[in-house]
């Protein structure tokens, strides 16, 4: 039912002289009786904002579907805007910014944000002070903030704004030859989304392996219907089965699509009949969004305090210690917005981080106010604002760190500052509103059937903006070196561990790589480098320069489980010397590995289905507690199959469901012993599958092992590094299935060899008798690890990994010698 709002104008624009005359001369006015009150809100705000040529078809378009079918749309955009008017708040917004713009220099047009604040107050920037993460002098002070957000991991939540349309990677489903978002982007041969839950999955790991408990991180995500993003975001979480963690884990709500404007009337552009140009509004539209879905409580409910924001087209965000340190820098103190930063080169096309200070005199006050906070100041406001873009003194950078926009929010901070700027008509609600009309937009009218091809723009609001209505008031100036102290904050990091993004894809020829998915992959290649040498290898080859990049590929590949940190000094700990030769590939799906000595020169890959837990039933996980949910789904597939491991019914006794594969017969298991910890939620399961962290997942140990053969074809024409689309030679591959291990020790590995390990059981490679490889297969002992990792974090926050052994590693177990008795070969 619509509220009095709604009436109300519905009244109001019924009595204005222009609507009514409009209405009588399209003659629409017969329809709006079979129109919702809402659709007939967006009929007359067309009317009175002169675009009446985006209904014009409506009377020879047969039938009312159309028409409602648009109707609607806009009455999600009266419903977003509603702080400001609605659609004709709307309207009028991007109207104030174009005669804003017009009377503004081209290079100085677009944002109002800043220019607002001093229009109102005097302004002055700072550098800003922060936590360094890459800094030798403040190691101990890094350490502990990884330490905090560990601790800080069951308070924590993450959003994921994907709703963007994603037009620049020129993305097209090969089926439907439909535009596709830049979600699906297959990077390292998985899509973007699926990357960002990897890491997460691995932070709520290492702290499953600290602490002992198991917590499903409640995960925001918001998309938009550009390109379908929606449908197919959806499409995307049921076909990973929600990736183990549960629909009701996650929180789904769309963006508006708002109309375009020409920048030369403001008029709507309409390409097709009742099909005006739509396009998302920002990812500044998140917080009003968050504040209208209700998320902001149903975080609330999940015991959240704060959330880490990542967007979809950056994958190296969670790197190292970047994510943790950022929550625990904010976490510690409560505070309320923060911001991870980089080093920027002169010139760039991204924003600024800086300290805003505004002095604004009150009323009866002799002294003006002080209001501080860090902020966001994008490029285009440089010149306006007056700040100049140099080199910092000895360095080829710039002074002023950069934006990444991967950012840490305290919750409730950001839902009182989107109540009060919705109350207030703008402010936090819709933070950094710009009208950006230099783009160019060729089109076909559909009333004139005339080509066109103008400059063009629509409202939108930037995310991380929202931060301007979170300033703290002094009585007095903050000295410079206090900074550091405010509520909102910054911590810096290296580039490459904060941000390489892939927004667009490259120009066929062209060597210029930024913010493409070739340069991402180069800078995460170049992060491999600097891990390896951390973990002591003797030779690292070199990534290559841009232009050998490009036309023979990286010096080198290593990939890895990000549960194998994600922290380099863990990954460090599990990875001791070695060597990677020129041209050979490392690939380490697991997380529970320990690599020694190992000399790789060819290719070895090593995956596992199951690299943290067994994969179990939501009834099962639940059955135990009602406050019990499952983390993160792996599904593993062998010859076609789904390969899963069940967890046992109950302490000592045995699983008579679990499915045993791997080439082997089925089997009874012995008696299993059920793990100490459950995995841990704010709300009911519901029905699925999910992962429980666990000793039951793949491992490998590898001992001075050295692996020799042709390894990747690197002059293949079809190789695509970026995706790991590469062909091979020759390749060791070892393949773990369900709870299994692997291990190999002082062996010489020559040519191409596939080692299988069935789900259960042991693999043991040593030299043989005659020069070749011994296989040895024996199965894990009441289904116990022969070994594993334990965790433990020292006074400081620093952490510890050891290898804990078994007691015993039996060669042969009596109740299981009919089925499945060990052997041994030699190949």
């Amino acid at each position: 039912m619509p509220d009095r709002t709604t009436c109300a104008k519905i009244t109001s624009l019924q009595q204005d002289p222009c609507v009514a005359a409009s209405l009588k001369r399209t003659g629409l006015a017969g329809l709006l009786e079979e129109l919702t009150e809402p659709q007939v809100l967006s009929v007359l705000s067309l009317l009175a904002m002169g675009q009446e040529h985006v209904l014009q078809s409506s009377l020879s378009s047969g039938g009312l579907a159309p028409l409602c079918a648009l109707l609607d749309q806009l009455a999600h955009v009266e419903t977003f805007y509603d702080s400001i008017g609605g659609l004709l708040g709307y309207q009028r917004q991007c109207l104030q910014l174009l005669i804003a713009n017009a009377a503004q220099p081209a290079e100085m047009q677009g944002s109002d944000s800043q220019q607002q604040a001093q229009a109102t107050a005097q302004v002055q920037y700072h550098m800003p002070q922060g936590l360094d993460l890459a800094s030798y002098h403040s190691r101990q002070a890094a350490v502990q903030a990884v330490a905090t957000g560990l601790d800080a991991l069951p308070y924590l939540a993450e959003i994921y704004p994907l709703g963007g349309a994603g037009d620049r990677l020129g993305l097209q489903c090969p089926e439907s030859g439909e535009c596709m978002p830049a979600a699906v982007l297959p990077y390292c041969g998985r899509t973007m989304l699926e990357a960002l839950m990897r890491d997460l999955q691995a932070r709520e790991f290492l702290y499953y392996k600290l602490f002992g408990r198991q917590y499903v991180t409640p995960v925001v995500v918001m998309t938009s219907d550009a390109k379908n993003n929606h449908a197919r975001m959806l499409a995307l979480f049921k076909a990973h089965n929600w990736f183990g963690r549960g629909e009701g884990a996650f929180k789904l709500f769309k963006q508006p699509l708002v109309p375009v404007l020409r920048a030369d009337n403001g008029q709507w552009i309409v390409p097709n009949e009742l099909q005006p140009l739509l396009k998302p509004g920002g990812h500044g539209a998140l917080w009003k969004l968050m504040h209208d879905t209700n998320t902001f409580g149903w975080l609330a409910e999940r015991k959240c305090q704060a959330a880490i924001v990542r967007q979809i087209s950056n994958p190296m965000a969670g790197t190292d210690a970047t994510l943790l340190g950022l929550a625990g820098a904010g976490y510690a103190d409560g505070r309320s917005f923060g911001f991870a930063a980089c080093e920027r080169a002169v010139g760039a096309a991204e924003g600024i981080n800086l300290v805003q200070e505004r002095r604004t005199q009150q009323p009866g006050s002799e002294a003006p106010e002080h209001t501080y906070n860090v902020t966001n100041v994008e490029y285009t406001e440089f010149e306006k604002l007056g700040i100049s873009d140099e080199c910092a003194e000895g360095s080829g950078y710039s002074r002023f760190p950069a934006n990444t926009n991967v950012l840490y929010v305290g919750l409730r901070a950001a839902a009182l500052a989107v109540k009060a700027g919705i109350a207030a008509g703008g402010g936090a609600a819709l933070p950094g509103m710009i009208f950006n009309g230099k783009k160019q937009v060729s089109y076909t009218d559909a009333a004139s059937g005339e080509q066109h091809s103008v400059r063009a723009g629509r409202l939108e609001c930037t995310m991380q903006n929202l931060v301007d209505s979170l300033g703290q008031r002094f009585q007095g100036p903050v000295p410079a070196e206090r900074h550091a102290e405010l509520n909102t904050f910054v911590v810096f990091n290296r580039r490459r561990k904060v941000t390489s993004s892939a927004k667009r894809r490259r120009v066929p020829g062209s060597t210029h790589l930024a913010q493409t998915p070739d340069g991402s992959f180069l800078d995460l290649q170049r992060n491999a480098a600097d891990l390896l040498q951390r973990c002591g290898f003797r030779c690292v080859p070199e990534v290559g320069e841009v232009q050998q990049y490009l036309e023979t590929g990286p010096g080198f590949i290593f990939l890895f489980h990000p549960a194998l940190g994600p922290l380099w000094d863990v990954i460090s700990q599990k990875i001791r010397g070695g060597s990677l030769a020129p041209r050979s590939e490392l690939v380490l799906e697991v997380a529970e590995a320990a690599v020694t000595d190992l000399c790789v020169d060819g290719s070895l890959v090593v995956t596992a289905d199951c690299p943290l837990g067994q994969v179990e039933a939501a009834s099962a996980a639940g059955a135990s507690a009602s406050a019990l949910q499952p983390v993160q789904s792996q599904l593993s597939r062998q010859g076609g199959s789904q390969l899963r491991v069940l967890a046992p019914s109950g302490p000592g006794k045995e699983n008579r469901t679990a499915s045993w594969k791997g080439g082997f017969k089925s089997g009874k298991p012995g008696a299993l012993d059920k793990a100490q910890v459950q995995p841990q939620q704010q709300a009911g399961a519901e029905a699925g599958e999910r992962l429980r962290f666990s000793s039951r997942c793949g491992r490998v140990r590898l001992t001075g092992v050295v692996v020799r053969n042709r390894g990747i074809d690197w002059e293949h024409p079809d190789n695509v590094y970026w995706r790991h689309q590469v062909h091979r030679h020759e390749s060791v591959n070892i393949r773990l299935h369900g709870q299994s291990e692997f291990e190999a020790s002082h062996v010489v590995i020559e040519g191409a060899h596939t080692f299988e390990v069935p789900d259960g059981y042991r693999m043991v490679v040593t030299s043989g008798p005659y020069g070749g490889l011994r296989r040895m297969l024996h199965p894990l002992v009441s289904r116990r690890p022969t070994w594993e990792w334990g965790y433990s974090m020292g006074p400081k926050g620093d952490i510890h990994a050891a290898v804990r052994e078994a007691a015993t590693v039996a060669v042969f177990q009596p109740p299981m010698a009919q089925e499945a008795e060990p052997f041994s070969y030699v190949i």
